[in-house]
């Protein structure tokens, strides 16, 4: 293999017809999603049973679920997304060495492959359980929703919003999709704000009313679930939503100032984000009881490479963090790297990260944008 995602497929076998697929089902089951991109290889065979469903019933049952990383990039901006998958090399030796040479990770960004890719926008992507939902689209009035399926890598649609959209930011909470955006205000040609919930179990759509008049012809771009509430930013403000108690606030804190992150996620219900400052780069989390943004200590140390168009994403409760190397790689190719980052919190309400891992896992051209990193539960 001569770079990350980069893999020469096996010679095509049959998989040994002296064992059932029960048998084997059950052994697949009991290893790692990280190891399935390189176990596709095996035979044809072999890689239908990996997108199967009694395979991911097999890991439920023997509760062998796990968080799987999902990158979403343009690597061109003028052709489909491109899906890539965090797993592990098949040639990596992961046995201590006794070189000071630091060595690889072993883990990289796999492709994966999709019949029919789908346009997708970054704000309006989540992750619910095993599925990936994209719903409509952030620059013209879209209604359609489809469902990316982590498990067997295909697209199916899903139930179209109540009205078309545009600006679509959504969020989840408790297995509901919270969406907001704007949609066509009568027969006027101006738009007005509206929020949509979409219940992912009964798989219907629920309107949710709002009485701020004043966040009418705001662009919600950025919106995050927290302490059981929905937040969504607009240009000057944030407004959020208690589906328990049916009740909207406005959001008078420094927590709002997430909005100008590169980005931001929720992990153990802690709100962490990473920005551009002066000094470099900040990794912060917000202390709901003093009000105020902290910083999260311990980083700077650790990862001395610039971060550029970093991303954030909760990883079983660790933080995973993927930018581009702002040097320019082989001439006209960047560098993308991943993190892992454990969270311990310690005495006077500090919160330290200590890095677990962090290599390059892809290489990607100069045009390569970022859309999403999402973790999916299979």
């Amino acid at each position: 293999m001569s770079s990350p995602g980069k893999f020469s497929p096996a010679p095509e076998s049959n998989s040994n017809p002296s064992l059932p697929d029960a048998l084997i089902i059950s052994c697949i089951a009991r290893v790692s999603r990280l190891y399935y991109p390189i176990l596709s290889f095996v035979s044809k065979s072999f890689r239908s049973l990996l997108a199967s469903p009694e395979l991911y019933k097999e890991r439920s049952l023997l509760n062998r679920t796990e968080g799987c990383l999902y990158v979403c990039l343009y690597l061109n901006p003028f052709e489909s997304p491109s899906w890539f998958t965090l797993c592990l090399k098949p040639d990596q030796a992961l046995s201590s060495e006794t070189s000071n040479k630091k060595k690889s990770s072993g883990y990289v960004l796999a492709t994966v492959s999709i019949p029919h890719p789908r346009l997708v926008q970054r704000s309006s992507l989540v992750a619910v359980g095993s599925n990936i939902y994209n719903i409509g689209r952030s620059i013209s009035p879209y209604s359609s929703v489809s469902i990316f399926d982590c498990r067997s890598h295909t697209w199916r649609e899903a139930p179209s919003l109540p009205v078309e959209l545009v600006g679509v930011s959504a969020g989840v909470l408790d297995g509901k999709i919270y969406v907001a955006g704007s949609c066509k205000d009568g027969d006027s040609l101006n738009l007005k704000n509206t929020f949509e919930v979409f219940d992912t179990r009964t798989q219907v759509w629920d309107h949710v009313p709002i009485p701020y008049n004043e966040t009418k012809h705001n662009n919600y771009s950025k919106s995050l679930c927290i302490d059981e509430k929905w937040y969504v930013g607009a240009k000057r403000k944030v407004v959020s939503y208690n589906p328990k108690k049916g009740k909207w606030d406005l959001v008078e804190s420094e927590m709002c100032s997430y909005k100008s992150a590169y980005d931001y996620c929720e992990i153990e219900n802690v709100l962490y984000s990473v920005e551009k400052t002066w000094r470099g780069t900040d990794f912060r989390w917000y202390d709901t009881e003093l009000g105020r943004w902290r910083k999260l200590k311990g980083l700077v140390e650790q990862l001395p490479i610039i971060l550029a168009c970093s991303r954030l994403a909760n990883y079983g409760g660790k933080m995973v963090v993927l930018w581009k190397e702002n040097m320019t790689y082989s001439g006209s190719n960047k560098m993308l790297w991943c993190a892992v980052i454990r969270l311990e919190r310690r005495k006077n309400r500090e919160i330290w990260g200590k890095v677990e891992w962090f290599d390059h896992v892809l290489t990607v051209p100069l045009t390569c944008v970022f859309e999403n990193v999402l973790v999916a539960t299979i």
